[in-house]
């Protein structure tokens, strides 16, 4: 059982301080510059003078932008958690008015920004607030950055196709074409490889009993076979059905519209891509706040779980919220509201048009897209089913694992150094109501519940052969991969693992080696003893009365986040933050170095890193603390503007050295 240290501080009561009206000589004015401890009506409070470099990188990268940890170990985390609190967040209307989604994501100008079921909002390194957005409905999934000059699509697909064939499909032939050429110019010229098309309404086409496209079908033409002037043929690739169909080149006007080219650059500003539970995939510009794009994927997306992710000008979301026992196999479904997406469609980053959709065997759920080697994206389901799909085309390269019937919240974990992908997932259950064989199938109260047992499985990125298997005793509940200090320098899988938000729950937390999946050290994680997350039952009336979902129901831990020191910072479902390392860098010696007590339980993805800042988010507010370890210097220089008392935030000569 962890014993936590007497430092604690309670920000879910500091940060429900009363807006307030500042006195500046004669005229009492409301501000969004907050004063030391007092909340301004942005609903932004600071609690201490700390300095924030404004870090900028001239790489065009972001320091954290998306929620999967990709960008975990290139700086540090905060030395002390409490005493390195520097200013948060909530709604400006009380702290349990909206409730934040994802992680917090940070620029390459060190700007914050963070989604929440109202609004999206960012704010500048010292906390002032710069826009907030309302999307179509509540936020389905956390969002994720997007840097400019993203394409449209990715290079064209690879085919086998000479050279020479494929210019015949150019617009612009050669003059001294011969008359192939020439034919195919007249019939092909607003075509070419590498576009793609669009079937017209009411021309669907079957051949021999099979149906090859039908109406609004969308598909890449991959190559072009030479022939006898008409008989000259294109190869189109379908995205819906991933088959290949051959059409002569008379038709391809009277039946198909190009829809974009391939590699056609788009000038589009830096964005930020998110989606709603009403269907909708949107993407909002990073400087002006103001919305690009928004696309109608489906009916409803289900959510509030997983992440959006966008690469190399395509935009991966989970959508088509299940609503019948068909999304469910072998499961009597008899509840309408059991969570979980049925598709996973690509879209333009571009202007938020269809390329691909791809149907998952079951349905997903905290779905994290995570990149891999060879332009490939990597996911798993509700049943801890792993998938690796082409990015470009969703074409399914190949699919591992999978219990039948089960239900995980955890997401996968992708680690590049040893080219591994691990799936987390709950064992077959042990009871009558489970047996999928028998009508009426498994039961809706077959469920993951506390002390059920989960496994932790291997696969090698490039085939999906699984490589090593790890049974757990609680559910897993998150994971990601780092360079720990304990023992230094090795590379581990750090895995929690507890049901969430049921009383009686405990948590542990374990470094796993990734090469075999053993365990090399285990400690005890703290246990729910109450019926709800930490801070679900005290807002729920609130929530329910603002029309809002009444409670939060994050993981039982935040997804862990390793420090560029080999710190591990995590966030527990009773509303502690907790940093765990080696400070002698032996394995046997792993402790808890610090904790900051909220007294609300944290989102799936809570933390981010970036150069001397660290966010937070919890299922109510926004925390940022100062990660220098250097101690600042009476002729340090603050960028920020001054305090309300016309003092700079920077060096307090009162505050004795750490």
């Amino acid at each position: 059982m962890v014993v936590y240290g007497a430092h604690f501080v309670f920000l879910s009561q500091l940060l429900s301080i009363p807006v307030s009206c500042v006195q500046t000589g004669t005229v009492t004015e409301r501000t969004h510059k907050a004063a030391l401890g007092v909340m301004n009506r942005a609903g932004v409070t600071k609690y201490r003078k700390h300095a924030f470099k404004r870090a900028a990188r001239t790489t065009g990268k972001f320091l954290w932008p998306d929620s999967a940890n990709r960008q975990g170990e290139l700086y540090a985390g905060a030395t002390d958690l409490t005493d390195n609190v520097s200013w948060g967040w909530h709604h400006p209307s009380g702290i349990y008015n909206t409730i934040p989604v994802g992680s917090p994501l940070i620029d390459d100008q060190s700007n914050i920004y963070i989604g929440a079921d109202d609004a999206i909002r960012k704010f500048d390194i010292m906390g002032d607030i710069k826009w907030s957005y309302a999307p179509r409905g509540q936020l389905a999934a956390a969002p994720t950055l997007v840097a400019a000059g993203s394409r449209r699509l990715a290079a064209r697909v690879k085919n086998e196709l000479s050279a020479q064939a494929e210019d015949l499909l150019r617009p612009d032939w050669a003059k001294d074409s011969t008359s192939d050429t020439e034919l195919a110019s007249q019939y092909f010229k607003d075509f070419r490889v590498g576009d793609v098309v669009k079937v017209k309404p009411g021309l669907s086409y079957r051949a021999d009993g099979k149906e090859l496209y039908k109406d609004g079908d969308q598909g890449l033409i991959s190559g072009f076979v030479p022939g006898d002037g008409k008989d000259s043929r294109a190869v189109i690739q379908w995205t819906r059905t991933g088959h290949k169909s051959v059409l002569e080149l008379h038709a391809m006007q009277n039946r198909f519209v190009r829809v974009r080219e391939a590699e056609e650059e788009s000038s589009l500003p830096a964005m930020i891509v998110g989606s709603t539970t009403a269907g909708y995939v949107f993407a909002i510009d990073l400087d002006k706040g103001e919305e690009l794009w928004a696309t109608w994927a489906s009916n409803d997306i289900a959510g509030v779980k997983g992440a959006v992710a966008a690469k190399d000008g395509i935009v991966v979301v989970a959508t088509d919220r299940c609503t019948d026992r068909y999304c469910y196999r072998y499961r009597n479904q008899t509840m309408s509201l059991w969570p979980g997406n049925a598709m996973v469609r690509g879209l333009s980053a571009a202007d938020g048009s269809a390329v691909w959709e791809f149907k998952t065997t079951a349905p997903v759920w905290n779905m994290v897209p995570l990149w891999g080697p060879d332009s490939n994206v990597f996911f798993q389901d509700y049943e801890g089913r792993m998938y690796n799909l082409d990015l470009q085309t969703g074409a399914l390269i190949w699919k591992s694992g999978g219990n039948i019937g089960t239900n995980t919240n955890a997401a996968a974990v992708y680690d590049p150094g040893h080219n591994m992908v691990f799936a987390l997932g709950v064992g077959y259950y042990q009871s009558k109501y489970c047996n999928p064989y028998v009508a009426p199938g498994i039961l809706v109260n077959c469920n993951t519940w506390p002390g059920v047992r989960g496994f932790i499985r291997g696969y090698n990125a490039t085939s999906g052969r699984q490589r090593w298997e790890t049974t757990t005793p609680e559910p897993p509940a998150s994971a990601a991969v780092g360079m720990l200090n304990s023992p230094s320098g090795h590379t581990r899988l750090v895995v929690t693992m507890g049901y969430n938000c049921l009383h009686n729950s405990p948590t542990q937390l374990w470094s796993v080696d990734p090469h075999n999946g053993h365990p090399r050290w285990e400690r005890d994680g703290p246990t729910l003893w109450s019926n709800q997350c930490a801070g679900d039952k005290e807002g729920a009336d609130i929530r329910r009365a603002m029309g809002g979902r009444a409670a939060c129901v994050p993981n039982s831990w935040s997804t862990p986040a390793i420090d560029s020191n080999g710190d591990v910072y995590v966030g527990n479902q009773v509303g502690v933050l907790q940093k765990w390392g080696s400070q002698t860098g032996r394995t046997a010696d792993v402790a808890l170095l610090s904790t900051l007590t909220t007294g609300h339980a944290f989102q799936d993805a809570a933390i981010a890193f970036g150069d001397g800042i660290m966010a937070i988010s919890t299922c109510t507010s926004l925390i940022v603390l100062q990660t220098w370890t250097d101690y600042f210097a009476d002729n340090v220089t603050v960028t920020a503007p001054p305090n309300l008392d016309g003092e700079p935030y920077g060096y307090d000569p009162t505050r004795p050295p750490a």
